[in-house]
Order: C-alpha cells, then sequence, then structure tokens
C-alpha cells in the first residue's frame, strides 16, 4: 500500500530558499574580493638617467629596497598566521542547537562548522575593526583546480 507523501510546508520552503540566496551571494562577495585583491608590488622601477652604472645600481638599490619591504611583511604574515587568539569555539549538546542557534542567527547560510567571521559579523550588522593585513588572506584561485568545483 502506498502512502501518500507529505506536501513540504511553504514557510519552511520559503526559508530554505532565503538561506540559498544567501549563500550564494555570500559566494559572489568571495568571488569579487578575490578578484579585487591584487598582490602588493614589492619593487618600484627607478627614474633611470641614461648612465649604466647609475642605473644598474639604482635598479639593485630598489630591488634590494622590495626584498627588505616583502620580509618585513612576511615576519609580519607569520606572527598573524601563527597567533593563535583569532579564533572562537562554541560547543552545544547536540547538533540541532547548533543548527538551531546558527539558522536563529541567520548563519547557517555560511557554513555549519567554520564561518568567516568577517561574512557572520556582516550578517549581524557588526562593525569589525580594520585589519591591517600585508598580505592576500583570500588566497590564490588556481583555474585548473577551479574548474572542478560547481
Amino acid at each position: 500500500m502506498l502512502e501518500k507523501k507529505k506536501s513540504a510546508d511553504p514557510n519552511e520552503l520559503r526559508e530554505q530558499a532565503k538561506l540559498k540566496a544567501q549563500a550564494a551571494k555570500a559566494k559572489l562577495a568571495q568571488v569579487k574580493l578575490l578578484k579585487a585583491n591584487k598582490p602588493p608590488q614589492y619593487v618600484e622601477e627607478p627614474e633611470y638617467t641614461g648612465d649604466g652604472e647609475i642605473d644598474d645600481a639604482a635598479d639593485l638599490a630598489a630591488v634590494e629596497s622590495g626584498f627588505k619591504k616583502r620580509a618585513k611583511d612576511e615576519n609580519l604574515r607569520f606572527a598573524l598566521a601563527t597567533d593563535s587568539e583569532y579564533w572562537a569555539c562554541l560547543c552545544f549538546q547536540t547538533r540541532e542547537q547548533k543548527e538551531a542557534f546558527l539558522s536563529a542567527l541567520k548563519l547557517l547560510a555560511l557554513g555549519d562548522k567554520y564561518i568567516d567571521g568577517q561574512q557572520a559579523a556582516k550578517v549581524l550588522g557588526i562593525d569589525l575593526p580594520a585589519a591591517n593585513v600585508p598580505y592576500n588572506t583570500s588566497g590564490k584561485i588556481d583555474k585548473t583546480w577551479a574548474g572542478f568545483v560547481d
């Protein structure tokens, strides 16, 4: 004997559609950030005088200066990357509690395990202090690997 399939609650369907739309918007914002976040330029081309010796020395000085700037940024990047105090953890008694909590805060669209704090703050309307991060935090997209993603 066949049982009749219950029709889905329209309010639940609307909420699911809303969460999917929020997730899509978050993904689009992340892609836009990746495209806009260009790597820093460390070597500035000096003005050339026409004298080979002077121009060569200026080129070497510019490259040396670039290496020093990059080393300074790398030291700061390393300190930031190894700082263990930039994350927080919430624990619940059940998965259902966790999902209810994230749903109530409208954060479930951002993930259910690891959530970008900047995106969560944006959803919650919280202004975060600016972060002076001397490197691209969003990573680089390899076109070959990106082709495997939906």
